[in-house]
C-alpha cells in the first residue's frame, strides 16, 4: 500500500510538472511571438500561455527560403564606399556597370507571413566579367569592372518589400577543393533583422541550362526549395528601357 501510494505520489508530482513546463512553454512563446510583432497582428493577444500553443489558432507556417552558402567573396574587409541599392552606378562615377540592367524586388516575411519590415537586405554578386570585389578573388588576370559596385544593401519598407538595381548574373568558374567548377548564375543575398544574420542564400536564374550543374544548388535544396530561389528574368515594365526584372519571396524561418 505504501509503495502504491508513492508511486501515485510521484505521478501526481510528474503531472504537476509537466503541466508546470507547458506553461513555462506557453509564456516563452507568447514573448516570442511578442518579440517579432504577431500578437497584435493575429488579434491573440487574450490568450493564455498554454493556448497559444494550440495550432488551430495559428496560420500555417510558411516553407522558410533554403538556406545556402554565403561563399568565400563576401566583401567583409572590401566593402565599397557607396553601399546603395543601385550597383549598376557608383556614386561620384560617369561610367555604369556592364550588363544587362536588372530590377531586383522582393519581400521578406516570417513563417507566418508577417512582412519583416526594417529588415536589412544585402546582395553581392560578381561582376560581368566574372569577377567579386573581393581580395582573394582568383580571376586576378580579367580586369575588375570598376563601374559596377559589387555590393549593396537597404532596408525593407513596412510590407516588407526591397528593391535592387543591379545586372542580370553571370556565370563564372570557381576553385574548390575537388577542382575547378562552373557556378551557375546566381546573386547572394542575406536578410538580417535586430543586428542578426537570419537568412543567407542565393537567387537564381529560371532557364539557365547551369542550374542543372551546379554542385551548391543540387547539394543543397530539394526541389520545392529549388523553385523559391529560382525564378524567371523578364522584360521589366517600368521606365528604364531594356532592363529586365525578377522578384524573390523571402521566407524567414523563426
Amino acid at each position: 500500500m505504501v509503495a502504491a501510494a508513492e508511486h501515485r505520489s510521484l505521478d501526481d508530482l510528474n503531472f504537476r510538472a509537466q503541466g508546470r513546463l507547458s506553461e513555462v512553454s506557453g509564456r516563452r512563446a507568447v514573448i516570442h511571438l511578442h518579440r517579432r510583432g504577431l500578437i497584435g497582428g493575429l488579434g491573440l493577444a487574450g490568450l493564455a500561455g498554454p493556448a497559444i500553443l494550440r495550432a488551430q489558432e495559428l496560420p500555417p507556417l510558411r516553407p522558410a527560403t533554403v538556406f545556402q552558402t554565403e561563399g568565400p567573396f563576401y566583401p567583409y574587409d572590401d566593402k565599397p564606399t557607396d553601399q546603395d541599392a543601385d550597383l549598376v552606378r557608383i556614386t561620384g562615377q560617369d561610367a555604369h556597370a556592364l550588363g544587362q540592367i536588372t530590377h531586383l524586388t522582393g519581400v521578406v516575411r516570417g513563417q507566418f507571413g508577417e512582412p519583416l519590415g526594417g529588415a536589412l537586405v544585402e546582395v553581392w554578386q560578381c561582376d560581368s566579367g566574372g569577377r567579386y570585389i573581393h581580395r582573394d578573388d582568383p580571376h586576378t588576370t580579367v580586369a575588375r569592372d570598376s563601374g559596377f559596385q559589387g555590393y549593396g544593401k537597404t532596408l525593407a519598407d513596412r510590407d516588407g518589400a526591397f528593391r535592387f538595381r543591379t545586372i542580370k548574373p553571370v556565370a563564372y568558374s570557381a576553385p574548390t577543393p575537388i577542382g575547378e567548377i562552373r557556378r551557375a548564375p546566381h546573386i547572394h543575398v542575406a536578410v538580417s533583422t535586430l543586428g542578426v544574420r537570419r537568412l543567407t542564400t542565393q537567387l537564381y536564374v529560371a532557364g539557365e541550362p547551369l542550374n542543372d550543374q551546379d554542385l551548391i544548388l543540387a547539394h543543397m535544396a530539394t526541389a520545392d526549395q529549388r523553385e523559391g530561389v529560382i525564378r524567371p528574368y523578364a522584360p521589366g515594365t517600368g521606365d528604364e528601357a531594356g532592363a529586365l526584372a525578377a522578384h524573390y519571396d523571402l521566407v524567414v524561418g523563426i
